[in-house]
């Protein structure tokens, strides 16, 4: 456009006169495929209007040629067709597809394209991240993810890792009774709070776990802090059992702090106080040089005020075990038996007075503890019997001999002493 008007200039330079003003022009075109109302032709004369000679500009030809562009280069959408509009695109039958729950679920079940690799002595489990970050805390907060984790075995075995991933992986999970102790000792280091739950139901369930059952998960959780408090709920679990329990080579490496907590229950079975003296002894002479340390501890637990008077009165004289003789020879505990002694008659002498005494009175005024009346027992005597002063350590052994060939389920037909009704022995019919 500035080449033809340069060349128009120069050709009507000879005609200009001297105090003519200088023409100018401007030349706007408009695309007329974005301004409808606006024709080639309107523009032209516009253009025409302001020049001599459109000829000479070749305005016409411009405008005249892009009319003809517009009329032969129109698109698809510009004659109106829409590819958004297609007649029964929707109805159209799609195939089946899978899935994304049920391809995830495959590929995790399978193993497809594990993320991390977990290391337990020198075992690699390979697992996804994500099933073990839905449910562990600990993994949860694992920064970074490494491509191999290294876990602890003596917190999280083999078999419980095992166990537990298989757990992560299923809709309704069972735990097996014979690893619930690893799988919750695991379950504690990951921090699993589900499963944790889970086997807590297991635990809290009496009829899974009481008297035989109870005193079994003991043994297996007595030597892991980890299980301090389902330690602590199975020894109170333990009564009748309790017993058979101290006739087994378990029972003698019970820790000094288990015992004493055992002992000093209201809930244990006993066929006189007496045997909780007994069951100290035999615990105490298993080791007698290192525990020996331990005799304040559980003579604590000890109930004397329990025990028959006539026993207590003949104990220190007749008694012919040795580690007997010795502990009730201390000054402490001589004390505290001369003090049972001195409160258990100023009792009955009372009664006496009242005109209230009896045999009956005296097992009622007994501190808390469930009594049993066991036919095996060969030193069972009624409390106010004058030959409860027999009673001796070597009785007690053999009682206890006797319990181990007795059968499994015998503790649970031992039956409980009837306070209102107390059973007499043999010597007083």
């Amino acid at each position: 456009m500035d080449e033809l008007m340069k060349k128009y200039e120069a050709s009507d330079e000879h005609k200009r006169e001297p105090a003519s003003r200088e023409l100018t022009c401007s030349v706007h075109f408009v695309n007329t495929k974005f301004c409808p109302g606006t024709s080639s032709e309107d523009e032209l004369g516009s253009v025409t209007c302001l020049v001599s000679k459109a000829e000479d500009l070749e305005i016409e030809r411009i405008f005249k040629r892009q009319s003809a562009d517009l009329a032969t280069n129109r698109s698809l959408f510009e004659f109106g067709h829409n590819f958004e509009d297609v007649r029964d695109w929707t109805s159209i039958e799609q195939p089946l597809k899978v899935s994304l729950k049920a391809v995830l679920r495959y590929m995790v079940e399978n193993h497809l394209k594990t993320t991390v690799q977990i290391e337990i002595n020198k075992m690699y489990f390979n697992c996804h991240v994500i099933v073990l970050q839905a449910y562990s805390k600990f993994f949860m907060e694992l920064e970074p993810i490494p491509l191999v984790v290294t876990l602890p075995e003596e917190k999280v075995s083999q078999k419980a890792f095992m166990l537990i991933y298989k757990w992560m992986l299923s809709d309704e999970p069972t735990l097996e009774r014979h690893n619930i102790v690893a799988v919750f000792v695991a379950a504690t280091y990951l921090r699993i709070r589900a499963l944790l739950l889970a086997c807590w139901t297991y635990f809290d369930d009496i009829n899974c776990f009481n008297e035989a059952n109870a005193c079994i998960m003991y043994v297996e959780s007595r030597n892991n802090p980890a299980l301090d408090i389902v330690r602590n709920l199975m020894l109170t679990r333990i009564q009748k059992f309790l017993l058979t329990f101290v006739a087994t080579r378990d029972f003698l490496d019970v820790p000094l702090k288990h015992l004493v907590y055992l002992l000093s229950s209201d809930e244990i079975c006993v066929n006189t106080e007496v045997e909780i003296l007994f069951i100290a002894v035999r615990w105490l002479g298993h080791d007698w040089q290192s525990r020996k340390s331990s005799v304040p501890s559980l003579i604590g637990c000890i109930r004397f005020q329990s025990m028959p008077l006539w026993y207590l009165l003949c104990v220190r004289r007749v008694e012919t075990h040795k580690l007997v003789r010795e502990i009730v020879s201390l000054p402490n505990v001589d004390a505290i038996i001369n003090e049972a002694i001195s409160k258990i008659t100023s009792k009955m002498y009372e009664q006496k007075i009242e005109g209230i005494l009896d045999h009956g009175n005296i097992i009622k005024n007994l501190q808390t503890r469930r009594w049993i009346v066991d036919d095996a027992c060969p030193y069972y005597h009624h409390i106010g019997c004058p030959h409860t002063r027999d009673i001796n350590f070597r009785q007690f052994e053999s009682y206890l001999t006797a319990l181990q060939q007795q059968p499994r389920d015998y503790w649970s037909k031992v039956d409980l002493l009837d306070l209102n009704n107390p059973r007499k022995c043999g010597c007083m019919q």
